[in-house]
């Protein structure tokens, strides 16, 4: 969010300030990582906790070596950070009461399967997010990133009614689904109204300011919740049973 204020912002003044916080935010963030990945490390219990403790450690280092002025390298620094956060919310995830309980297990019976449909809806919020990013650091227009968005909002609201039409009452997918196509509408409207505020030549203002920095968490946060939909999908949603000839 930090970050997204200082691309967004305007004045060399309030650039700085919010630079500043950027930094602090980013020390702090590492310390918590490195604190984290510890944790990871003696807990030991299975090999998963240490491919995730050096997978975020990895993406970390990389975030703040690509911290540096420069379209490429400052949209780069966006995307991890991005892939950051969705790590430690699968993390979160993994290591939730909700996780440790056995899953209540069901059978897809749809197709394209769950599986490819969540998978490539995280596959494709990605890529918008990578678009966004290159649109704030000047790397790329906003066309791609705007058509990306209609695309994009269309195949989440096509997967979040495959899973609550096929399990209605499932105690953690139906949620989880609710919530992606809810946090989609969500930044469906802040992507307008902050495209609104740039053609009305408002992006000077704090309301902008506001509105773009919103956009940006919100389009994390979908990242994260796609991403953690796609692994509740692998772990309690069985293959569709093979038709016998």
């Amino acid at each position: 969010m930090s970050g997204a204020a200082v691309t967004s912002s305007r004045g060399q003044s309030r650039q700085a300030l919010l630079q500043n916080v950027h930094t602090l935010a980013a020390l702090v963030d590492t310390l918590l990582i490195a604190g984290l990945s510890i944790w990871l490390f003696r807990r030991g219990a299975g090999v998963w906790f240490t491919r995730a403790a050096w997978s975020i450690l990895a993406v970390v280092s990389a975030d703040i070596a690509l911290e540096s002025p420069g379209p490429v390298t400052g949209t780069l620094h966006a995307c991890l950070a991005t892939l950051l956060f969705a790590a430690v919310a699968a993390i979160s995830l993994f290591t939730s009461a909700s996780w440790q309980r056995d899953p209540e297990l069901v059978r897809d019976y749809g197709w394209p399967s769950l599986k490819f449909l969540s998978g490539a809806a995280a596959f494709l919020v990605a890529v918008q997010v990578g678009f966004g990013a290159g649109f704030r650091h000047s790397a790329v227009g906003v066309m791609p990133h705007l058509l990306g968005a209609l695309v994009v909002a269309l195949f989440i609201v096509i997967v979040g009614a495959f899973v609550t039409n096929q399990f209605p009452k499932h105690p953690s997918l139906r949620p989880m689904a609710v919530a992606f196509m809810t946090i989609t509408g969500i930044q469906v409207f802040l992507g307008l109204a902050a495209f609104l505020m740039r053609l009305m030549q408002m992006a000077a203002t704090p309301a902008f300011l506001g509105i773009s920095v919103a956009h940006v968490a919100n389009g994390n946060l979908t990242f994260a919740v796609s991403v953690m939909l796609a692994l509740e999908i692998r772990r309690s949603v069985l293959p569709r049973a093979q038709e016998t000839p």
